[in-house]
């Protein structure tokens, strides 16, 4: 009887243990299948399009979401490795290719953006990320990378961008981006030993029209000087407004007798009259010339020298209206 005392103990114990490893293998299994959950709904659900390349270039996952990205399914990257490639925008696959062969030592690569055709024929811009992925030896397991849709962000970019260089009423050039076409301009000249005339453009006594037709009145009229200036541009020419009724234009010129020619064109382009549904506006306006090299090759003088000019004549063109009046 002791004996069969002893057993019983003894197998009562080994069920105890065995009882204690399967709950402990029960909680594993459920923080397990938590972690397992966990990660599928991070990758099959997330925005970016989550893939892992084995170290021959096959694709051991490729995340649900490259088909919003690309229009492309999973199983067709599955199916053809060099998919990503193939879709890269042609402009864009030496960058692709540089990056894709300078892995760093952590195994770290610097992010790239770069632009796709997706099987739509969009063109779509991709923010990627990866890095190389080893095993607990250290053995290579292939490349973990991920790629965002960052089209929204490069259109808004491109938008503010227009936006700080362009002048919201009129659409026009601003006074920081003309500046900066100016000095382009200058280097360029330079460069060819060539000439260009800055035209500068002033509404005469503008003031008046806000205060007798209102303000609707006085942007209608920049507009369609703005529209006026535009249209009578050439690929190498441009127009832009400085600030309240003040515009200026780089124009490109062979000879200083050609200045005598963009200024008739000016007068003849530029309507004195403006008709709107409610009122019929009258402007007049006088304009001041500079020619590089002649007149100056630096910012400031070519900008100075247009300027006194544009004053002589408002001067003059006042005094003309004041003899006729």
């Amino acid at each position: 009887m002791p004996e069969f005392a002893n057993h019983r103990q003894q197998i009562e114990e080994t069920i105890n243990g065995l009882r204690e490893l399967i709950n402990r293998l029960q909680l594993l299994e459920n923080e397990y299948r938590k972690q397992e959950e966990t990660l599928f709904i991070i990758s099959e659900f997330a925005n970016d399009w989550e893939y892992w390349q084995d170290t021959d270039g096959h694709y051991k996952y490729v995340s649900p979401s490259c088909k919003v990205v690309t229009g492309y399914k999973p199983d067709d990257f599955y199916n053809d490795p060099d998919l990503l490639q193939k879709i890269i925008a042609p402009d864009n696959w030496e960058r692709w290719k540089a990056h894709s062969h300078n892995m760093e030592k952590n195994g770290l690569v610097s992010p790239i953006e770069f632009k796709i055709q997706t099987k739509e024929g969009n063109i779509r811009w991709i923010h990627h990320i990866c890095q190389t992925v080893t095993g607990k030896n250290g053995e290579n397991l292939g490349i973990r990378g991920s790629n965002r849709d960052i089209t929204e962000l490069k259109q808004l970019q491109k938008k503010l961008k227009h936006m700080a260089g362009h002048d919201l009423l009129t659409g026009l050039p601003n006074r920081s981006l003309f500046l900066e076409h100016l000095d382009q301009t200058i280097k360029e000249a330079k460069r060819n030993k060539s000439m260009f005339a800055v035209v500068f453009i002033d509404l005469d006594d503008f003031k008046d029209v806000n205060d007798t037709h209102g303000h609707e009145a006085g942007d209608a009229v920049l507009k369609k000087l703005a529209q006026t200036l535009t249209g009578m541009t050439r690929e190498n020419d441009i127009v832009a407004r400085l600030g309240g009724d003040e515009f200026v234009g780089l124009f490109d010129v062979q000879h200083e007798t050609d200045v005598d020619i963009i200024k008739k064109k000016l007068f003849a382009s530029i309507l004195k009259d403006i008709h709107c549904p409610t009122y019929n506006v009258t402007i007049h306006y006088s304009l001041g010339v500079s020619v590089y090299p002649t007149d100056g090759t630096s910012i400031d003088t070519l900008l100075q020298k247009a300027d006194q000019a544009m004053y002589l004549e408002k001067e003059k063109n006042k005094a003309a209206r004041r003899k006729n009046s």
